[in-house]
C-alpha cells in the first residue's frame, strides 16, 4: 500500500470551495481509479481552514501515473491553487493494520444524501527519535490492536510510515462521534502506549487535524475490520 497523508491550511473565506473541489477529486479518485482505495476529506472542527486528506493506493504507480494524471485531479489543482496557504505531504507505508486488513472505503447501494461529518477523525503526524522508531511502532501496533478490537466506538486504527523520511509516523484514527474518542481516552491500552512513548518523540509534535469527515458519507466503509496485525 501507498497512503498520501495531506494536510493543508487554506486562505480565510476558501474552504467550502477548496471542499467542494475536493470532493470532486474525491469521488473521480475512488469510483474511477482501480488503484485508489481511500481518498477521505476530514475539515477540523475548531479551525475550518484546516483541511486534510487520507489517500490510499495500491502503490507508487498508482499515484503517479494515474491519479496524478487524472483529470479530476488536474480540475482539482488548478481550481485551489490559488487558495492553500499551506501544505504538508506524507507518502507513507502502511505499519498498521496489514493489507489483508479492509481498505476500500466504497459500499454498494450507498446514497451520498445520507447523513454525514458525524465522524471524528485524528489526522497527525509523529516525529520519532531515531533510535526510538521501531520501539514506537511496536508500542503504537497494540495500541491500534487494542483499539479497533476492544472498543466498539473505533473504526480505525492505523499508523503509517514516511517512505522518505521513516522518523515521521502518522496516525490516522477514525471513531463513530466525538464521545467514542473520549471513550479512546481513557482505556488501559491508550494509557500504557502514551507512558512508553512519551519520551520517544524527536521535538515538538505538530498540531494535527482533528474534525469531521466532509466525503465520503458516514455509510460508507470506515471500518479496517479488526486486524491483529
Amino acid at each position: 500500500m501507498r497512503i498520501l497523508m495531506v494536510q493543508f491550511t487554506v486562505k480565510d473565506g476558501t474552504a467550502d470551495a477548496f471542499l467542494e473541489a475536493a470532493k470532486g477529486d474525491g469521488r473521480g479518485s475512488v469510483l474511477t481509479e482501480p488503484g485508489c482505495y481511500r481518498f477521505d476529506i476530514i475539515q477540523d472542527r475548531e479551525d475550518p481552514n484546516r483541511i486534510a486528506f487520507t489517500e490510499v493506493y495500491d502503490d507508487d504507480a498508482a499515484i503517479d501515473d494515474v491519479h496524478v494524471k487524472a483529470s479530476h485531479m488536474t480540475a482539482w489543482r488548478d481550481a485551489t491553487k490559488d487558495m492553500i496557504v499551506d501544505v504538508k505531504v506524507g507518502r507513507c507505508r502502511n505499519v498498521f493494520p496489514s493489507d489483508l486488513a479492509s481498505w476500500n472505503a466504497r459500499r454498494d447501494g450507498v446514497n451520498e444524501g445520507f447523513s454525514s461529518e458525524n465522524l471524528f477523525i485524528i489526522h497527525a503526524q509523529l516525529p520519532v527519535q531515531a533510535d526510538k522508531v521501531d520501539d514506537f511502532i511496536e508500542a503504537v501496533n497494540l495500541d491500534g490492536v487494542g483499539s479497533t478490537n476492544l472498543e466498539p466506538g473505533c473504526l480505525r486504527f492505523d499508523v503509517y510510515q514516511e517512505i522518505e523520511d521513516p522518523t515521521k509516523l502518522w496516525l490516522y484514527e477514525v471513531y463513530v462521534n466525538p464521545e467514542a474518542f473520549q471513550f479512546h481516552t481513557t482505556t488501559p491500552h491508550i494509557a500504557k502506549w502514551r507512558d512508553t512513548v512519551a519520551d520517544w518523540y524527536e521535538g515538538d509534535r505538530p498540531p494535527g487535524v482533528r474534525g469531521k469527515n466532509v466525503w465520503p458519507t458516514d455509510q460508507w466503509n470506515w471500518s479496517s475490520g479488526n486486524p491483529l496485525a
